[in-house]
């Protein structure tokens, strides 16, 4: 007998699913993944996560490695229509994703205004301190020295919002202009160490695909939160998830094994560390009660960038069709080509990603003359404008757009699947830009109008 515990109420408005609208998609078979190669895989991904760590330390002398950093150039790796789990990671040297992480570190490309020059100026003054230490040596040193950057630190408290922000400037000036060489030679580095790593990653998930492996028994302990095992690896899982996952699964046998496969391939693939959310950022979704306005008011039955964890509908994309498949999704987003129907669509937070995204929409609405819509969720990114958003804004296919401001609007963390049902709500530290996308038919059988968007809105607070 399992211990009593806690059973949390689950808000109506927030979490949940509803599979009561069916999917037309027909599946033609399967891939059966074999446990041993999925653990083989995972203590793979795992080494390139820690040789990842490894050379930010070594490099740039990080504390700590920015969080979902590489996370987000695997993301990117999966947008790319292919049908191998990593493809030849070609075009990771031009990727601009590492150094935007790298330098916002360094608070080189960070935006800044009064409201948030005091944070970041004592934030620029500890690391210029500790780099010059490392990277500068004596003279960068004896620079900031010399600029008072000490005696800054005792007027801190004294000084204005707008003085600071003005400081704060005048230092980063000066801070890029002496970091600017060493750290563009570093992510040249750093890019190449990982275009190595994931190269070699290719080959490896290669090779362990074409061999034969036997597989040992998956283990289920199903207590106050539902322990998955497989050898040395243990994945965890609250009921709320555990129950919604049999329900979406489509075999009438190996759900254990599929179980353990899907949660290893989430929580490794994208490293997941609970402590400081890494891993489920990029995994976050709209409510419950949000999905209810989009089916109500816009007729969306599809979510575009969904998983099997954090999914609403039945029909959904995500990022693992060889797994996901068999909990009921229709494959990569990319290389999925709809002729009619209603969409909602949030993609994973990276530029890359978005971009790909709305080019992908655009060649779907401009291909099809049946009823086809998207409505379409990102951070709204202005400094700079994030390509992605720039391709929506001008699209011919742009029906409406609004924003919503910044801790005025909630998401469904990523982690949903593993917290307690009481903790999985945040309310977003960023604006969100919505597009409502639409060729003439979809526009017709779907159209917008203020009511609507006032209702959808108020979903989302």
């Amino acid at each position: 007998m399992f211990p009593k515990h806690k059973l949390y109420e689950i808000s109506a408005d927030q979490l949940g699913y509803n599979f009561s609208i069916k999917s037309s998609v027909i599946k033609s078979g399967y891939n059966k993944n074999e446990l041993e190669k999925e653990y083989l895989r995972s203590k793979l991904i795992t080494e390139v996560h820690q040789r990842f760590d490894i050379e930010c330390k070594k490099l740039f002398f990080f504390r700590y490695t920015p969080k979902d950093s590489l996370n987000r150039i695997l993301f990117e790796q999966l947008s790319v229509p292919n049908n191998d789990l990593i493809p030849m990671p070609s075009h990771v040297l031009e990727l601009d994703t590492l150094d935007k992480e790298i330098k916002n570190v360094f608070c080189l490309t960070c935006k800044i205004d009064s409201k948030t020059a005091r944070i970041r100026l004592k934030k620029l003054i500890k690391e210029c301190i500790y780099f010059a230490k490392q990277m500068l040596q004596n003279d960068y040193f004896q620079l900031i020295e010399k600029n008072n950057l000490s005696d800054l630190l005792k007027l801190y408290d004294t000084l204005t919002d707008s003085e600071l922000e003005q400081i704060f400037l005048d230092k980063r000036a000066v801070y890029a202009n002496l970091l600017h060489s060493q750290i563009e030679s570093r992510l040249m580095c750093l890019k190449q160490v990982m275009f190595n790593e994931l190269t070699k990653l290719s080959f490896d998930f290669k090779k362990i695909r074409e061999e034969n492996y036997t597989s040992d028994k998956v283990s289920i302990e199903l207590g106050q939160k539902v322990l998955v095992r497989y050898k040395d690896k243990q994945f965890e899982l609250n009921h709320f998830h555990y129950n919604k996952l049999k329900d979406l699964f489509l075999l009438n046998e190996f759900f254990d094994e599929y179980l353990f496969v899907l949660l290893s391939r989430y929580q490794t693939f994208f490293r997941h560390n609970h402590q400081i959310n890494e891993g489920y950022g990029m995994q976050a979704s709209l409510s419950k009660k949000v999905f209810k306005q989009l089916n109500k008011l816009f007729g969306v039955t599809h979510e575009s960038f969904a998983s099997p964890f954090n999914c609403y509908f039945r029909n959904y994309c995500s990022a693992f069709p060889d797994i996901d498949c068999m909990f009921g999704s229709n494959g990569s987003f990319f290389d999925y080509k709809p002729i009619e129907g209603s969409f909602e669509a949030n993609p994973p937070f990276t530029e890359e990603v978005i971009e790909r995204m709305s080019v992908h929409i655009e060649n779907l609405l401009n291909d099809s003359s049946r009823p086809l819509s998207f409505i379409v969720f990102i951070p709204e990114w202005l400094d700079p404008p994030t390509p992605g958003l720039v391709i929506m804004e001008k699209s011919k296919f742009l029906r409406n757009t609004f924003n919503i401001e910044k801790n005025k609007h909630s998401y469904i963390s990523g982690s949903q699947y593993v917290d307690r049902p009481d903790s999985y709500l945040y309310q977003a530290a960023h604006n969100t830009r919505v597009f409502f996308l639409q060729n003439d038919a979809g526009n017709l059988k779907w159209p917008i109008d203020q009511t609507k968007l006032e209702l959808l809105k108020k979903s989302m607070e």
